[in-house]
């Protein structure tokens, strides 16, 4: 978090390339499921805002992340969800924050 303004720091390089690998892992680990652990679970909710706050620190799921965007995408569905990162997206906005598209579509 203390390197978002020093994007080329190598702690910030490396933290974001350690992001990746773990996407990397969690989009294998998901396979064919809807959810992470098989169930819509804690680990959903949990994994969501460590995406979502990880969108907003420069280091968000890409191309290679198909699965965990179509998993993203029916958790940005599900009503409490949209409810709560809406808000949130919303209270950003208000502190000039920039939002990750994702995030800006719950909060319009």
């Amino acid at each position: 978090m203390g390197l978002q303004n020093a994007p080329d720091d190598p702690a910030a390089v490396e933290a974001r390339a350690a992001a990746m690998d773990f996407y990397d892992e969690m989009e294998r680990m998901i396979g064919g499921q809807d959810w992470l652990a098989g169930s819509y679970s804690y680990a959903d909710i949990a994994f969501y805002m460590a995406q979502l706050f990880g969108a907003r620190m420069t280091a968000p799921m890409d191309e290679r992340h198909p699965r965990l965007q179509a998993w993203r995408d029916r958790m940005s569905a599900r009503p409490a969800v949209a409810k709560v990162a809406g808000a949130m997206g919303r209270y950003l906005l208000s502190q000039k924050r920039k939002l990750p598209p994702f995030l800006a579509k719950l909060s319009g």
